[in-house]
C-alpha cells in the first residue's frame, strides 16, 4: 500500500545542504500498523510529510496505494489529499467556532467527496477505526 524506493530529502540551508532523509527503502502493507520512532531531528517528520504528499522528495519514488505521488503537481497533490490522506499535527489548529465533529467534517465540505447528510455518518465510522 504504501512503498518508498531510494527516498532522499535535502534541504537548502545557509550553512550548506542538509540531508533529512538518505535512501529511505520502506515498504508498508495494508492493515499494517507502523510506528516511526527516532530521536529529535532523526528525519521523522519529513518522511510523514513525503508518505503524505506534504513534501516532495529530493529523489526516489512514493507510491501510496498504487499511485506514484512523488509524479504529482502541488494541485493533484492537494486534491489526492483531500480524498485519501488525513494528519493530526502535533501542534495542530482547530477553528474555534466550530466543534471538534465539525473540525474533522469540514475538510469533507472543502473536498465534496461526501453528500452532506452522509458526513456526520461517515465520521462516526472513522472515527471508530481511529
Amino acid at each position: 500500500m504504501i512503498s518508498l524506493q531510494r527516498i532522499t530529502k535535502a534541504y537548502a540551508t545557509a550553512a550548506g545542504s542538509f540531508s533529512a532523509l538518505r535512501g529511505i527503502d520502506l515498504q508498508i502493507g495494508a492493515g499494517e500498523f507502523v510506528a516511526i520512532a527516532g530521536k529529535s531531528g532523526s528525519g521523522k517528520s519529513t518522511l510523514l510529510n513525503v508518505i503524505g504528499g506534504i513534501d516532495h522528495p529530493s529523489s526516489g519514488s512514493v507510491s501510496v496505494g498504487g499511485t506514484l505521488i512523488n509524479e504529482m503537481n502541488e494541485s493533484q497533490l492537494a486534491g489526492w489529499r483531500g480524498r485519501k490522506v488525513g494528519f493530526v499535527f502535533q501542534f495542530f489548529q482547530l477553528l474555534p467556532a466550530l466543534t471538534a465533529v465539525e473540525n474533522v467534517i469540514l475538510p469533507m465540505d472543502f473536498c465534496g467527496t461526501t453528500a452532506p447528510r452522509l458526513r456526520r455518518p461517515r465520521w462516526t465510522y472513522l472515527i471508530a477505526w481511529a
